[in-house]
């Protein structure tokens, strides 16, 4: 079984966290402070370590604890709050952000490319289309035409995505503007950034999409179950 140790002292995302990996059939260590996590890294080693940002100092958790050799190959990830500017430690040192408030169904689709990291055990859950379907995305509230990204992974719920960093918001929604591979309408949702890593990737949930394209998008992954180990491409939505 994969191990992991959360560095955290808030006790609802303590209950969040472990309730999750617990799902993923992934064991969890909890430390309310840095010394402790300490004790237990020297002793045991762990596949992920996950670091809230309202302890005192977590930034020097992070680095004390990759300087173990338990922990050299350790995955990181860091809860953020979207509202304070990420330091540079966990910007070099993470590959993983999720951003508060947490929510079970929040950090499983952040952990979901946790998991992807620790193992390559196939994914669980929801049928995944791995893709690269250019796109445009933008802030929910702006009336401009958005950047253009790419869909490296797409379900009924969300989609993996690749593009620079300084075009995702620290919080708030997105508006996502795609079509399908074949298909000449373009698909809008709006949807919220769920975590993103330090290699230009991130994970959005949709919130809102039209009943008639969501049902095309199941329709279409429903057909195209045995192209999930394939890369499915097409021309962006304009």
């Amino acid at each position: 079984m994969l191990h992991s140790l959360l560095l955290s002292n808030d006790r609802d995302t303590v209950r969040v966290v472990t309730r999750v990996f617990k799902d993923l059939e992934v064991d969890i260590d909890h430390c309310g402070e840095t010394f402790s996590a300490l004790s237990q890294a020297i002793e045991h080693h762990y596949d992920a370590i996950i670091i809230d940002d309202s302890m005192e100092e977590p930034h020097v958790a992070l680095q004390k604890l990759i300087e173990l050799p338990s922990c050299s190959t350790s995955v990181r990830i860091v809860l953020a709050d979207p509202a304070l500017a990420l330091h540079p430690v966990f910007r070099a040192n993470t590959q993983v952000v999720i951003y508060k408030p947490l929510s079970p169904d929040r950090v499983r689709q952040g952990l979901r490319a946790v998991r992807n990291l620790m193992t390559r055990e196939r994914r669980r859950g929801n049928s995944r289309i791995s893709t690269t379907l250019s796109a445009r995305m933008s802030p929910a509230h702006s009336r401009g035409t958005g950047k253009q990204i790419t869909i490296t992974d797409l379900s009924e719920t969300g989609a993996a995505i690749r593009c620079d960093l300084d075009q995702l918001p620290a919080s708030g929604g997105v508006n996502l503007d795609f079509s399908l591979p074949n298909e000449a309408e373009i698909i809008h949702a709006t949807a919220e950034l769920v975590w993103q890593d330090n290699k230009e990737r991130a994970g959005i949930r949709f919130l809102d999409m039209p009943s008639h394209a969501r049902k095309q998008l199941a329709r279409w992954i429903k057909e195209h179950p045995s192209k999930a180990g394939r890369s499915i491409a097409a021309r962006a939505g304009k």
